[in-house]
């Protein structure tokens, strides 16, 4: 598996030397490879709904199944225009060790579909955070389930109704009640809400809007 992984890197870094008939990629970032993606773990599920981040990306889907999916931003309208909710994909990538998320590397709407290959990993969060002219927004409603970075880590809780929490990192812990599934969630701080969902970096958070507080200072690293 490592060694896929690491092979899989060298060939999207040099992406632009390997595409098919040396054309480049559309607008909107998909390209075909010489390569086949479906060596990797493949994933199949039905979209439950997809996801937006602060600054209004859809950069991450809910499988009816459970897991979530997280891909480049870039690559929202692909994937949405390709597979609309209540439909199945399925997803060639990474799952982390620990926890119900998987990094997207190509994904396919059904077995006679070619799979479209995204064409950078998504490891990290960055470019989540919401944009500085971004409206104040406020949302409340029951945790559905926690919202992951791409490595596993807790990020957040995606609520019942498909709006997003984002906490800053090293919150986690002392909010890990407020963001566990089942629990009464609320967060006011800079967002979207929209046709495509409503998602908050929270600032101030509780367990309704009549309760909230502002959110704590991140948790001091731990020396080894």
């Amino acid at each position: 598996m490592r060694v896929a992984i690491l092979v899989l890197a060298g060939v999207l870094a040099a992406a632009g030397g390997v595409r098919a008939q040396d054309r480049p990629a559309p607008r909107g970032g998909v390209a075909e490879f010489w390569f086949d993606p479906t060596q990797l773990p493949a994933f199949t599920g039905t979209v439950e709904r997809y996801l937006v981040n602060p600054r209004g990306e859809t950069d991450a889907l809910l499988f009816r199944e459970g897991p979530q999916i997280v891909f480049p931003p870039e690559f929202g309208d692909a994937v949405r225009g390709a597979v609309p909710p209540g439909r199945p994909i399925t997803v060639w990538g990474i799952r982390a060790r620990h926890a119900p998320v998987i990094t997207m590397l190509a994904f396919a709407p059904n077995a006679e579909a070619s799979p479209v290959v995204v064409e950078r990993f998504y490891w990290r969060l960055v470019g989540r955070s919401a944009a500085d002219q971004a409206e104040r927004i406020t949302v409340a409603g029951t945790v559905k389930a926690p919202y992951y970075a791409p490595q596993g880590e807790v990020a957040g809780a995606v609520l019942e109704d498909g709006s997003v929490v984002t906490v800053p990192a090293g919150t986690t812990e002392a909010l890990r009640d407020l963001l566990r599934p089942g629990a009464r969630l609320a967060a006011e701080g800079r967002g979207v809400a929209g046709e495509q969902g409503r998602a908050v970096a929270a600032e101030r958070i509780g367990d309704s809007a009549e309760n909230l507080r502002p959110v704590p200072p991140p948790a001091e690293p731990r020396r080894r």
